[in-house]
């Protein structure tokens, strides 16, 4: 008999056996396979957990929406059952609740109190350890560690890096989704641990697509604020103009007015606008205006004159243009 020691837990081993007598060289066939599985132990990892606070319909409940990913550990202890749900009032630890669920998702209805929720994987061998998150209270109002977030994009990553002003702070969650993501359990996260600054592929980003990027402190189990920024890893000029839209002419003076590009089809940060207008049978001109105007008056125009305007709006990439409209100043 031989002890086969140094394996992995819950795995399945094939075991085949050969002879030869001392004295020979030979070696007989091997004898059939014989098929064992290994016992499982408990996990050893905690959940990466996280959560999405949104306001409810009805007053003074919210909906809290936990995430976590599965163990990725190598070897694996064994095969997840299910993950076990604890939550409890801040405030009176004894009224604490229990749910079970087969997936990495839950969505708790909890009123405006502050709240404990842990989550444990578990096996037919027992428990991984508890991973915790506080819920802040409705309202309560975290405190502001992180300084400032900025990002950068190489030909193969996105790179996010921040400033704290708590150099004790040395847990972070970055959270990243796209700005017209309205399920909030379509997002995605990652932590960061001993470091300020994160890089993915940037596979993981769409271009042309507007990512609302955060970063989270944690302290302990208390999530500090936020610090949100907006970006696109790739820009392209927009896939449409603005509509332009024109005021009672004057004789001398016309107001232009037009509305923003929907967000699906800006492709990019709208940095200015530029209004082309030209008279019948003169030089066309124009007037640039910054990303936030979405009216301007075009003075010292000719009396009694049609004139044909259309409005360009431009991003990074470069600017597309709306469709034309004409309009004519009074004689008088």
């Amino acid at each position: 008999s031989y002890n086969l020691t140094g394996l992995w837990d819950s795995t399945e081993y094939s075991v085949a056996i050969r002879c030869r007598n001392a004295v020979s060289a030979f070696w007989s066939e091997w004898s059939r396979q014989k098929r064992a599985i290994t016992e499982e132990r408990a996990p050893s990892e905690k959940v990466d957990l996280w959560r999405v606070i949104e306001s409810s319909q009805s007053a003074g409940s919210r909906s809290v929406h936990l995430m976590w990913k599965p163990l990725n550990s190598f070897p694996p202890s064994g095969k997840i059952l299910g993950y076990k749900i604890q939550y409890f009032p801040e405030i009176n630890t004894a009224h604490k609740m229990t749910s079970i669920s087969a997936t990495e998702e839950m969505t708790l209805l909890l009123n405006e109190e502050a709240y404990i929720v842990s989550v444990t994987a578990y096996n037919s061998a027992g428990n991984c350890p508890e991973a915790t998150l506080r819920i802040p209270s409705a309202d309560e109002k975290p405190s502001q560690i992180i300084k400032s977030v900025r990002t950068s994009t190489t030909n193969e990553d996105v790179v996010v890096e921040w400033i704290a002003s708590e150099p004790k702070v040395t847990r972070y969650v970055v959270e990243w989704y796209e700005e017209l993501e309205t399920d909030p359990l379509g997002r995605s996260w990652q932590y960061v641990v001993n470091s300020t600054n994160w890089k993915t592929n940037r596979k993981n980003f769409k271009p042309f697509i507007c990512y609302n990027i955060s970063v989270y402190p944690l302290c302990g189990n208390k999530v500090a604020a936020p610090y949100s920024i907006q970006t696109y890893i790739q820009e392209k000029k927009p896939s449409e103009g603005p509509v332009v839209d024109t005021a009672v002419p004057g004789k001398n003076e016309v107001t232009i007015k037009w509305k923003e590009i929907s967000k699906d089809k800006r492709n990019g940060f709208i940095s200015n606008y530029t209004i082309f207008y030209k008279p019948e049978d003169g030089k066309e001109l124009n007037e640039t205006v910054n990303s936030d105007v979405l009216q301007y008056r075009l003075t010292s125009l000719k009396a009694n004159t049609q004139y044909t305007v259309y409005i360009m709006a431009s991003n990074e990439a470069g600017g597309t243009s709306g469709d034309p409209k004409t309009f004519k100043t009074l004689k008088f």
